[in-house]
């Protein structure tokens, strides 16, 4: 007897070949297995430098990332029509990419990927597949099984600190989310103790870990990921696993909390194995708690329009900055606006319109060396400096001078940083002025410091 069409739905027979554009890491290919396990067939198309050797199971192909016009027509030959997109990547360096004609004819698409948060590219990203007549889905539509339960899923259960934290890291989260920022931040009941940049989660992970900058601090804390406000949840969904564990317990973590239905689990009870030898918690985030966090009511709307002029910033060294630059500058004050409002972080790195990193209480000139390096599409090697340092005043007790040292300026200068902007006033005698100027324009940084006040 045929089969009914709710079973052909169920199975996934009758929708055609399934293909997989995979990146690093061993989503992709449970995503291949769970299309199998539904009578399907798989196509594969692997970003070389990301995917892993694993796609060689499945019909696949290896292109560059800058090889679209491949990309479409591997999948078109394969007959392909639903594809999912799945897998970690950093943003490629441009220069020396291995590009096709399919690139060339796409450029203005390719280069507004350079510009914005993780999200904003993605959604991009979608906009483009969809453009060239495919359908793409999310791998919670491929394996609906992946996805994290409600509750817990470890032997350990979240004390009633744990929970506090939960909410602590949540409500943060809600108010970043406008920012496109990662999707993990990890927090004690009392206090915020790191949030995730651009490296994301498991470079988190090892910053806190042994050796790492903040080694020790975040002992005790969880570590909550969860879907940022706005989304697109079709792709990048936060994702743990067993490495996610082990980062955590290197770091001292208490446990783990994600979003129920909105969060992948990978490899789900050798992860809940992990956790339980190493003493954590893993659980799914109540929907509530989930859903105020990607949907808050009732929040203080986000500053619009011009700085107010009590808050006017005046150009100290000899470099001024672009129009981008000062956008950048206006974004790093309303990210610092929402983490004073959350009692957490006093700096942070930001260009071309994306937050680098968000500083909670590392040496300035430590963290500037760490994640001033970061650069969206391999611009540094084109020789143009990227990238803003915005510290707030609390962060200097309320004089620039407390934090415009040496050991800053030769950090920007090591990590070709655009500018340092200190959001206190420069309130110094003639010398140190003379010192923190030279030093400013031997590294060449911009260099802001909010008006005297009167």
């Amino acid at each position: 007897m045929d089969p009914t069409n709710d079973q052909m739905e169920l199975t996934g027979e009758g929708r055609g070949p399934l293909g997989i554009l995979a990146a690093a890491g061993p989503l992709p290919i449970r995503l291949a297995e769970a299309g199998m396990r539904q009578g399907r067939p798989i196509h594969i198309v692997a970003i070389a430098g990301f995917a892993g050797d694993e796609v060689a199971r499945f019909p696949h192909e290896r292109v560059s990332i800058g090889e679209v016009g491949r990309m479409i027509a591997s999948f078109r030959r394969a007959g392909v029509r639903e594809i999912v997109i799945a897998g970690a990547m950093q943003r490629p360096n441009l220069v020396g990419l291995r590009i096709d004609w399919g690139f060339v004819q796409n450029l203005p698409t390719v280069l507004a990927l350079t510009r914005g948060g993780d999200d904003s590219v993605l959604r991009r990203v979608v906009r483009f597949f969809e453009g060239h007549g495919f359908q793409v889905v999310g791998a919670s539509e491929v394996a609906p099984d992946l996805l994290a339960p409600a509750g817990p899923m470890t032997q350990r259960l979240a004390s009633d600190e744990n929970a506090k934290a939960i909410a602590r890291a949540a409500g943060l989260m809600a108010d970043l989310g406008h920012f496109d920022i990662g999707q993990g931040v990890v927090a004690r009941s009392d206090a915020i103790v790191a949030v995730e940049g651009l490296g994301g989660t498991d470079a988190m992970l090892r910053d806190l870990g042994p050796g790492g900058l903040a080694d020790g601090r975040a002992r005790g804390g969880v570590l909550v990921k969860l879907a940022k406000s706005g989304q697109e949840m079709r792709i990048d969904l936060p994702t743990i696993g067993p490495e996610t564990v082990r980062g955590a317990a290197a770091a001292g973590l208490a446990g783990i909390a994600v979003g129920t239905g909105a969060a992948i689990v990978l490899d789900r009870a050798f992860m809940a194995e992990a956790a339980d030898s190493a003493g954590l918690f893993v659980s799914g985030l109540g929907t509530q708690v989930a859903n105020d966090a990607i949907h808050p009511e009732g929040r203080a709307p986000l500053v619009q329009g011009d700085i107010p002029s009590s808050h006017m910033l005046h150009v100290v060294a000899r470099r001024a900055p672009t129009p981008g630059q000062r956008r950048d500058i206006f974004m790093g004050r309303q990210v610092l606006d929402v983490m004073q409002r959350h009692g957490a972080g006093h700096a942070a790195i930001v260009s071309r319109a994306h937050v680098l990193a968000v500083s909670v209480g590392l040496p300035l000139p430590d963290f500037v060396t760490a994640h001033g390096r970061t650069r969206t599409w391999g611009r540094r090697l084109l020789g143009r400096r990227r990238g803003i340092l915005v510290v707030d005043g609390a962060a200097c007790a309320g004089k620039a001078e407390n934090v415009l040292d040496h050991a800053l300026f030769s950090a920007a200068k090591s990590v070709s940083l655009a500018g340092i902007v200190v959001l206190a006033p420069l309130v110094v005698d003639e010398e140190r002025r003379t010192d923190i100027l030279a030093w400013a324009n031997e590294a060449g940084v911009v260099l802001m410091c909010r008006a005297d006040e009167p």
